[in-house]
């Protein structure tokens, strides 16, 4: 009786140490990161949370797909709960989603925008709330998302027009209508992922790296106001 407990701690322990690789892979991404990752990149940073999303959008769905189809019988469990939560269907739109050509197309002046609708449309159906105001009325928040990234973004011209120099860089807070999305997005994957997952909150040693390199820029268009920030 007595080695009975110490082999059942070791297979809890054991059982949990094979559980910490799961539990940190998850797709969700801070909305805060957003912002901070888009300002300090100055606005580089947009085509990658674009084409991320996407990425995983897509493989998550053709995943889920397969396991519709009983080839990867380990995500009946997410179909059933995307299935409850009537999302299903549009994330399975997913499938057909091609990241790397939607991503060249999102660097393209005005087609941006249009992309961006797209997507906000598509992610606002993947809400898991039935009776939110944004699932309820999609193209209207992909709409509203576009309007605010663009409006946002032609603050960097309109400004250098009559006010000091430095404030061009507010056009950096475009990012916060794709900070709006990616809330939409991490609601999705705690379904799929059934709140298993723990999402990364610190940035990664790449990031920091983007930040610091981005917080000298930024200081140094500031503290010389000839030098434009180009993108």
């Amino acid at each position: 009786m007595k080695s009975s407990k110490p082999k059942a701690a070791e297979n809890q322990s054991d059982i949990a140490a094979a559980d910490l690789p799961i539990l940190l892979d998850s797709q969700q991404q801070p909305a805060w990161h957003v912002v901070v990752l888009s300002f300090f990149t100055l606005g580089a940073y947009n085509m990658y949370w674009l084409y991320r999303n996407l990425n995983s959008l897509c493989q998550g769905s053709n995943q889920l797909q397969r396991s519709i189809n009983g080839e990867d019988p380990e995500l009946e469990d997410a179909h059933i709960r995307l299935g409850r939560a009537g999302t299903l269907e549009a994330y399975l739109k997913f499938t057909q989603a091609r990241p790397i050509l939607t991503t060249a197309l999102f660097a393209i002046p005005v087609v941006n925008l249009l992309v961006l609708l797209g997507f906000a449309h598509m992610s606002a159906q993947l809400v898991p709330n039935r009776e939110s105001f944004v699932r309820k009325n999609s193209q209207f928040s992909g709409f509203v998302v576009a309007l605010l990234f663009g409006a946002l973004t032609l603050l960097n011209a309109n400004l250098l027009k009559w006010m000091p120099e430095p404030l061009h860089l507010l056009y950096l807070s475009s990012a916060l209508p794709l900070a709006l999305v990616q809330v939409w997005l991490n609601s999705h994957w705690k379904v799929v992922e059934d709140n298993k997952h723990l999402a990364r909150q610190a940035f990664s040693p790449l990031e920091l790296v983007a930040i610091v390199l981005g917080a000298a820029w930024i200081g140094l268009v500031v503290i010389h106001q000839d030098i434009k920030p180009g993108i």
